[in-house]
């Protein structure tokens, strides 16, 4: 990794050597940021002369999203039932309900996600983040209504003491979230460069409610999700070599389950800018076999959450282009 220090002097050299659209670009002046710059192909300087965000661009997410985490798994015979339900949310809102299938039990890894290679299960949907976030609300959390699967959270909203809903909630419960005001504000931009499968995320982050959010319980999550994959599943106690799995949740693309803080070393005039490098992997592929890539088969949900209270504040997605 290479350490990538934006100073003022060194926009203020860009600004003379570039055109007006850059000289006016409001990036930050200032910031220190972890990036791995060799997924740029080309030389650094001409990076952030050229492919950084403007940030004066309005807000084309200016409404309160909606995020199900669909807790699944390819051996469980009702878990295609909830899919569906979280699919067709989506579908009747594209632009505001996401879907996260979240391969996960409350134990973290159970027989509904294990890979069974003699009954046919050869995939390995699993991931360390997910897996977690199984543990900590099934198991860590008591009480979080994490029953078992299929079931899922909207928004992660809490109820009593309770996050988890059968997916017949799923629908009253999203279209409570979009109702709701917009509390946090995000923008955000993806470079991607397919010669070296690399991308680089900048995000915005405002918070619109300082005076009932304390921007220090403020947390972000970027999750990586698997559009489409066809693979064996158990459809209500049959094996089905062929079902359409959606929306797999990858992980988090900062390797930390719960993603980021947003923090005051992220602040400038008022706004919290975060920024990532990622290598986007291989597709998901059964156990022995080759693996593919296909970028355009990838988007990003990037959330941000209160690290209290574990509510999703606004979710928003880019793709991979």
């Amino acid at each position: 990794m290479k350490k990538a220090y934006i100073l003022i002097s060194l926009f203020s050299a860009l600004a003379v050597s570039t055109s007006c659209d850059h000289i006016t670009n409001p990036f930050p002046a200032a910031y220190n940021t972890d990036m791995d710059t060799t997924i740029y192909p080309g030389v650094w300087s001409d990076y952030l002369a050229n492919e950084l965000p403007d940030w004066t661009i309005p807000n084309d997410n200016p409404n309160r999203n909606a995020i199900i985490e669909d807790y699944t798994g390819h051996n469980c015979s009702n878990c295609p039932q909830a899919a569906t339900i979280a699919h067709d949310l989506h579908v009747g809102n594209p632009n505001r309900v996401y879907v996260a299938s979240i391969h996960s039990s409350s134990v973290g890894l159970s027989a509904f996600q294990e890979l069974n290679i003699p009954a046919g299960y050869t995939i390995n949907f699993t991931n360390e983040n997910a897996l977690d976030f199984g543990y900590y609300f099934g198991t860590t959390l008591a009480g979080s209504g994490f029953f078992g699967n299929p079931s899922g959270t909207v928004n992660r909203k809490i109820e009593g003491t309770e996050y988890f809903y059968a997916a017949g909630f799923w629908s009253t419960k999203v279209n409570e979230i979009l109702a709701l005001p917009l509390r946090v504000a995000i923008k955000a931009k993806v470079n991607y460069y397919p010669s070296t499968k690399g991308l680089f995320l900048h995000t915005e982050i405002e918070n619109l409610d300082s005076g009932g959010l304390s921007d220090s319980d403020l947390g972000i999550f970027v999750f990586l999700i698997e559009d489409t994959l066809v693979g064996p599943q158990n459809v209500s106690s049959t094996y089905t070599p062929d079902y359409v799995h959606r929306d797999i949740m990858r992980g988090n693309i900062s390797g930390f389950t719960w993603g980021r803080d947003v923090d005051d070393g992220d602040l400038v005039n008022g706004k919290y800018y975060l920024d990532y490098s990622y290598y986007v992997p291989d597709q998901l592929a059964p156990d022995g076999q080759a693996t593919t890539y296909n970028a355009d088969n990838m988007h990003l949900l990037v959330m941000v959450y209160d690290k209290v209270t574990q509510e999703v504040h606004q979710v928003i997605k880019k793709k991979i282009e």
